[in-house]
């Protein structure tokens, strides 16, 4: 008898085990998921704290007269919550190493999906980074992926990014607009982009639309997925006592803003003379298909960042850095918590460094180079600038007041002689008797001076 009560009570012992580790393995289980997907409900994406400071600005609406400051309000919001949303994927679960390189192989297949087709492109306005901000980003990214350990050999059970998916150094691009979507290319192409071309200038010109400076805001791997560099616009604002400030927040009209409305007023609409007739894909339909054009949203608007539809305009401007293939990423569970952290320490070290907006290129591409990526071996290239400003003095004499932003360029490095930032090899600097040499560290900045 006592022996069955001892079975008993060990069943009982063995199976309250069975139940708890089963319970602790679904939790780390739905853990596990909850963590890989997005399962928060319109609910939980729109709870926001008691108080909330920007809030309100998510419901700007952006127009051709917004100034810096409303437009940055507006960007700036649309980023932090794009960020927020951005950390809810922290994990991305590993794939069976039998599946591995087929997915990868599936991946490579879909991001050339067009360029395999062989008779696709489609065109784009961009402006590209100058060399400190390229140095900047490449290394910015270099150090947020770092905690990967990626390679970039298919065969490779470890973290995986291929080439495609990393845009080179000298690609690097901000994107304007994109006046025509992936279409198939008919007899007459190259004529159409040509005139595409000529009418950008033309706005530009008009217009008179300047070059501007734009202003790092923050680094985000958007969905666990895409790393980019976000901006902002800087303009003028005068103080009470006439003092004249550029900080994000300008006066001004928003010269991005501006310009990309701009943009698409003068590929979808007609001038009052007639002379200027639309240029899209849809008027460029022959008339038996133009049945639901009433009910269409030019591609142009809803391609081109920081539009979209009516109303939801956020001004989106960025710099595509990395994709990462969450489908086929690695055979183990990747963590991306410490990239989201490195994102906002990066951003931290580097929001406000800015760059000039005054040179353009009009691409249209084909897709060799992936799906980020319009600027490699495009079939048709031209660079277009910005118009000069110039001022005219009472003595007749003509200033070109573009100087005044291009020497931008010769002042972006305002934090000192930190050459190490980047664990960069340093150059050590030729001896010399009569200055004192400042360290080629950040912390040699720190050090006493020598007697």
């Amino acid at each position: 008898m006592a022996t069955r009560g001892s079975h008993l009570r060990q069943a009982v012992s063995i199976g309250a085990s069975l139940s708890f580790a089963m319970a602790i393995g679904l939790g780390w289980y739905a853990n596990r998921l909850r963590r890989s997907r997005w399962l928060e409900t319109d609910k939980e994406q729109n709870q926001e704290t008691t108080h909330s400071v920007i809030n309100h600005f998510s419901s700007l609406i952006l127009d051709p007269e917004t100034t810096v400051e409303e437009a940055n309000k507006r960007r700036t919001t649309s980023y932090y919550l794009k960020m927020r949303e951005a950390h809810h994927k922290s994990l991305v679960l590993g794939v069976y190493p039998s599946r591995l390189k087929k997915l990868r192989k599936k991946e490579i297949d879909r991001t050339l999906s067009y360029w395999n087709k062989g008779n696709q492109s489609h065109r784009t306005i961009v402006c590209m980074c100058d060399e400190i901000t390229q140095k900047l980003l490449s290394n910015a990214r270099r150090l947020v992926l770092a905690p990967l350990q990626y390679s970039s050999d298919i065969d490779s059970l470890s973290a995986w990014i291929p080439d495609l998916n990393i845009i080179p150094k000298e690609d690097m691009h901000v994107t304007i607009a994109l006046p025509w979507w992936w279409h198939t290319i008919r007899p007459g192409n190259n004529e159409l982009t040509k005139k595409m071309a000529n009418r950008f200038k033309q706005t530009l010109l008009v217009e008179f639309h300047y070059g501007f400076q734009i202003e790092l805001e923050r680094i985000v791997l958007l969905g666990g997925k895409v790393l980019v560099a976000l901006w902002r616009c800087v303009g003028e604002r005068e103080t009470n006592d006439g003092r004249v400030i550029v900080d994000r927040h300008g006066a001004n009209i928003d010269p991005m803003v501006w310009l990309r409305e701009e943009i698409v007023r003068c590929f979808i609409t007609e001038s009052p003379d007639q002379r200027r007739q639309p240029l899209t894909y849809q008027h460029n339909k022959s008339e038996g298909d133009k049945a639901e054009e009433n009910a269409w949203q030019h591609t142009i608007m809803q391609r081109t960042p920081g539009m979209g539809k009516p109303g939801s305009a956020d001004g989106f401007i960025h710099t595509t850095l990395c994709r990462l293939p969450l489908d086929c990423l690695s055979s183990k569970d990747v963590e991306l918590d410490e990239l989201h952290r490195l994102c906002r320490e990066l951003s931290a070290t580097l929001n406000g460094h800015r760059m000039v907006v005054d040179k353009y290129r009009f691409i249209e591409t084909m897709g060799e180079g992936g799906e980020s990526n319009p600027c490699y071996k495009p079939i048709y290239d031209e660079i277009i600038e910005a118009p000069a400003r110039h001022e005219v003095h009472i003595d007749g004499t003509v200033e070109n007041r573009n100087a005044q932003v291009s020497d931008v360029l010769e002042r972006h490095n305002t934090i000192g002689p930190s050459g190490n930032f980047w664990n960069e090899e340093v150059v050590a600097p030729a001896p010399s008797t009569d200055t004192q040499s400042s360290g080629t560290t950040l912390s040699a900045l720190f050090e006493p001076p020598k007697k």
